[in-house]
């Protein structure tokens, strides 16, 4: 987000000297300004005054396009099309415009219409870029990440402008800039200036009204929020064209503003700090005369001053390179208008090498982070992200959004009936999102865990015997908090005790695996688990059995062979300890191997059918491990041990009943050859 008028160059400023109408020299100036607001000041008279004054209805279009407001800007180019055959390059920035507003086919059909031979000079660059930006458009966009995207809501968003944000040390708290109306006055570029906000998030992660920051709210100025330190007790702001550093005193009032050591006479937009304060990452424009920001590094020497710049060849283009941010995995995050990007400002991200000393090639962050919009300002806390967006559908015309780096979660609990004693077993439980369907069945004791949606609607449907117990629509809500607590029970039956929103708390962390979460299966202290039924038993009239002599023959005795046979371990519901009753038996197993050397085990891990297949296969690698490491512990060599994970998929026994189960619930040990099939060997 551009936060001062800088002077651009584009195919607008070379325009001038054809403009055959001098009462339009003040708008292209306004627009090599990027001064949007202004120039449609003095376009709205002239439109006015000269209804066919195409040329200023193109400008007007292009002036929209800028400003997000894509319905007008189309409105405009349709009315300003006969200027197509006085400036051939009237098409490229109405694609552009259908490549802001998402409209990426249109964007490219509108491209076609381009005669290169007829364009200028000054006008192919932008051509050729914007063609490339609507190929990676069509690259990134029908291929979206399995991630969240969610509005923080008309509290935070208004019809202005929210972006900058930054959160608080909690991320329960979250420092903005604005340019909205009722807040400041209107700058030279006709917005309003910028004031900084802040706003806090309910017990339910939902956000409270905003309000200006105290000691940072201004009438006159640019002012937005670039960093918090030191356990948010240190704040860098961006204030007209450079970067400040202020700190939190014991009154809670904000120290007066102290210039970073990188601030030059040019344009510094955005820092970093890091590396325990000893390195700073920031964008500036101060080594070039096209006014492009790009990244630079300094670091603090032994002696405590600051390196000189260094410039981040591997990273900056000829485009304008912004906002970068260091997670705490050491991924850097920067947002830029070069590499592969899909028309505005993309989010790219990059590590460095450190056996090289140079970063990554940049990676697109893709769809959903990224569309043809200005996307930037990214932040990421975990699996926890915030950016800025212009994409439609926003309350204004540039929100603020926060990203959950998953779309989906383990959830566990019981099916019960209302008395909520009584468990509801062998049902089927499906959830039917809007791309995905997921499917369980519970245990003897109504037990589930399966694969849930969240953040989006989703139908949740439990069948038993070929009938419907229930069906309704869901909506799963993940609250980051210090403790995992996924637990979500059901009641089947009229007593109407589910509410929609089911809300479950995750600990928040660059590893977390929302699909395979570390908690114990849920308690089933206290259920009534009614008795399963014996199979019937069927009266069958006797009768006298026919005698048929049998044809006595001479054979000779056979001895059968006897064959080693190796223990099977069960296990209990969920679990992967080993019961004490199997010492013996492995023991054994073990004496064994160490006293035949040319043999080999499988240690197979195997598990009842509840549970997600992902979930099984898991618990099966958790079953074989503690077998195989019990093995190891009484001498066995490695060399002699195979191990693998079957889940479900090799039941020995139904796993309709409680006792069959059970015999599933095991690892089983077995001779393999030295390509793991499976022997017999012989005592």
């Amino acid at each position: 987000m551009k936060r001062s008028a800088l002077l651009i160059v584009t195919f607008f400023v070379i325009c001038t000297v054809s403009v055959k109408a001098q009462n339009l020299n003040k708008v292209y100036g306004a627009m090599a300004e990027e001064d949007w607001e202004v120039a449609l000041t003095y376009l709205d008279p002239i439109i006015k005054k000269k209804k066919k004054n195409y040329e200023a209805k193109w400008l007007a279009a292009i002036c929209h396009s800028k400003r997000y407001r894509f319905d007008e800007s189309y409105k405009l180019f349709q009315e300003a099309l006969p200027y197509a055959e006085t400036d051939p390059s009237f098409w490229i920035p109405y694609a552009q415009a259908y490549l802001f507003g998402g409209r990426v086919d249109d964007a490219e059909r509108t491209l076609r219409r381009v005669n290169q031979n007829e364009l200028e000079d000054y006008a192919k660059p932008e051509y050729f870029l914007t063609f490339n930006n609507i190929q990676n458009a069509k690259k990134y966009i029908p291929n979206p990440k399995e991630i969240i995207v969610k509005n923080l809501g008309e509290n935070v968003n208004t019809e202005g402008n929210e972006y900058s944000q930054i959160v608080t040390a909690n991320q329960r708290g979250i420092f903005f800039t604005a340019r909205r109306e009722g807040l400041g006055e209107v700058a030279d570029d006709g917005e309003f200036y910028e004031q900084v906000m802040t706003a806090e998030m309910d017990d339910i992660d939902d956000w409270k009204k905003d309000k200006p920051l105290k000691g940072y709210a201004s009438d006159g100025t640019f002012d937005a929020p670039i960093q918090l330190l030191d356990n948010d007790s240190t704040l860098i702001t961006f204030r007209e064209d450079d970067l400040f550093i202020s700190r939190l005193g014991a009154d809670g009032v904000w120290g007066s503003r102290e210039e970073l050591p990188i601030n030059t006479k040019k344009w510094e937009p955005h820092a970093f700090v890091y590396n325990n304060g000893n390195s700073i990452i920031y964008a500036s424009d101060f080594a070039n005369d096209d006014e492009n920001s790009d990244l630079y590094i300094v670091h603090k020497t032994e002696n405590g001053k600051w390196s000189k710049p260094y410039f981040i060849e591997e990273l900056n283009t000829p485009q304008r390179e912004d906002a970068p941010f260091v997670a705490g995995d050491g991924t850097l995050y920067f947002s830029s208008k070069g590499h592969d990007s899909m028309g505005g400002y993309d989010i790219f991200s990059t590590k460095l090498d450190s056996a090289t000393g140079l970063f990554s090639k940049p990676e697109n962050m893709g769809a959903p982070i990224n569309l043809p919009t200005d996307d930037t300002f990214f932040t990421l806390y975990g699996k926890n992200a915030y950016f800025s967006s212009s994409r439609p559908g926003g309350f204004g015309q540039v929100d603020i959004y926060r990203i959950i780096m998953f779309n989906k979660s383990q959830v566990q609990g019981k099916l019960l009936e209302c008395d909520g004693t009584t468990p509801v077993a062998n049902a089927t439980i499906s959830v039917t999102g809007k791309d995905d369907t997921f499917t369980t069945v519970t245990n003897e004791y109504g037990v589930y865990s399966m694969i849930m949606p969240i953040e989006s609607d989703f139908t949740l449907k439990v069948e038993r015997d070929g009938g419907v117990l229930y069906e309704k629509e869901h909506n799963i809500r993940v609250l980051f908090r210090d403790e995992f607590d996924i637990e979500q029970d059901f009641f089947i039956g009229n007593c109407d005790k589910n509410e929609k929103e089911i809300y479950v708390k995750m600990i928040n962390s660059f590893d977390l695996d929302p699909t395979n979460i570390p908690v114990d299966p849920p308690s089933i202290e206290g259920l009534t688990i009614p008795e399963e039924e014996e199979e019937p038993v069927v009266e069958v009239e006797e009768k006298e059995p026919e005698v048929i002599e049998p044809v006595v023959e001479a054979v000779a005795a056979v001895v059968p062979e006897a064959f080693v046979e190796l223990p099977n371990v069960f296990f209990d519901f969920d679990l992967h300890n080993i019961k004490p009753e199997f010492y013996q038996r492995l023991n054994e197993a073990a004496e064994l191997l160490k006293g035949r050397s040319d043999l080999k085990v499988m240690v197979a891990g195997h598990t009842d059918a509840y549970g997600t297949d992902g979930y099984n296969i898991a618990l099966g690698k958790r079953r074989y491990t503690e077998v195989y490491n019990y093995l190891r512990r009484k001498g066995v060599d490695a060399d002699q041990l195979a191990v693998k994970t079957f889940s479900e998929d090799i039941p020995i026994a139904t796993n309709r009943t409680r006792s069959g189960r059970a015999f599933n619930r095991r690892v089983e040990l077995y001779f393999v050859d030295e390509n793991n099939e499976r022997i017999e060997v012989r005592k």
